[in-house]
């Protein structure tokens, strides 16, 4: 689908981390999973990029804390279908953290990059209703916790969006 100079917003889940205090090997939990608002824009009918923000707060009887997701994320179609793209990409976010310990505070700024294929589909006669999954590669550092995994293939790695 030719997605020329439309502009999108929605539900992302792909730019994301899933820790909380996984820097102090003594919190290290799967705490965190942010989801994020996604913006998207196709500059042409093979080039779009991305932009996500999302917000976590959380706390427990032992310590509480939040983190940002801001990140862009960089598209090029591959195979353009009548109601289906496939693409690839590659992404960049900032994290910042704040760790609330009881006893004392931390706060951390990370960063993640990662490189993704992916398919946006949309159903017959809904052309302005869009899905798309994505699975890649991650790298994320904060602090003194490094992670590089693989990610997605899952439904919870997925988003939903509305073009304009």
């Amino acid at each position: 689908m030719n997605l020329t100079n439309r502009i999108s917003i929605g539900y992302n889940k792909q730019l994301n981390f899933n820790v909380f205090g996984g820097f102090d090997p003594e919190l290290a939990n799967p705490f965190f999973s942010v989801d994020s608002l996604s913006c998207k824009y196709w500059a042409t009918d093979r080039i779009g990029v991305e932009v996500i923000f999302g917000y976590f707060t959380a706390k427990n009887d032992e310590y509480g804390g939040w983190a940002i997701d801001t990140g862009a994320k960089f598209h090029y179609t591959i195979i353009p279908e009548e109601y289906m793209n496939l693409y690839a990409g590659a992404g960049i976010g900032i994290i910042p953290v704040h760790i609330d310990y009881g006893d004392t505070e931390e706060n951390e700024t990370g960063f993640q990059v990662m490189g993704f294929g992916g398919v946006e589909f949309f159903l017959y006669k809904l052309p302005n209703l869009a899905f798309d999954i994505e699975m890649g590669l991650k790298y994320i550092d904060i602090d003194e916790y490094a992670q590089f995994s693989t990610y997605g293939g899952a439904f919870s790695n997925f988003g939903i969006r509305y073009y304009f």
